[in-house]
């Protein structure tokens, strides 16, 4: 299932639920049909809801792009400013994508395959940039980017990795590569 939100309304509250097996796309979602998505979707009842997207984007021209393959998966995005970007590919069991974007021109990309990986991202400021990929089984990266210009990107490849990172300041730049 891929989700393509964006928000031209001062505040918006999307809700996915996605049930299996269900092939489509949804674009340009406005307040008013959020709630009839959710609702046709749970009408159905056929199959227990499986992958969930929770969206809050208040500002302008704010993306976020869902792409969930697999069982209970879960994303949730917050968006609070203009021209904030997440794009998020889960596939797999139980994954979980947590993002938060306050300011202006932000970028995260993040990708899951793999059993209960956890992400946690956090930027505050202008210009900040993410890329976490997880491939494995219970993988965690937390990041937080206070500032302007940060860039952080993360490769997890393997079972049990764990990583947290907190940049402050401007334009630093952090690489951090985990194998087992």
């Amino acid at each position: 299932m891929c989700h393509r939100i964006r928000s031209y309304i001062p505040a918006s509250l999307i809700l996915f639920l996605t049930l299996n097996p269900v092939v489509g796309t949804a674009s340009d979602i406005d307040a008013s049909s959020e709630l009839a998505v959710a609702s046709e979707l749970s009408a159905a009842n056929l199959y227990s809801v499986s992958n969930l997207s929770v969206i809050n984007q208040e500002g302008g021209v704010n993306n976020v792009y869902v792409r969930q393959v697999g069982y209970n998966n879960y994303t949730s995005s917050h968006q609070d400013g203009n021209r904030n970007t997440v794009s998020v590919t889960q596939s797999g069991e139980g994954n979980v994508t947590q993002s938060s974007q306050v300011g202006d021109h932000n970028l995260s990309t993040l990708i899951q395959v793999g059993y209960e990986n956890f992400i946690d991202i956090d930027q505050y400021g202008i210009g900040n940039a993410a890329g976490i990929s997880q491939i494995g089984i219970q993988n965690s990266a937390q990041v937080e980017e206070i500032g302007s210009f940060h860039k952080v990107n993360i490769i997890q490849s393997g079972n049990g990795l764990h990583t947290s990172v907190t940049v402050t300041g401007t334009a630093t730049t952090t690489y951090i590569s985990q194998y087992d």
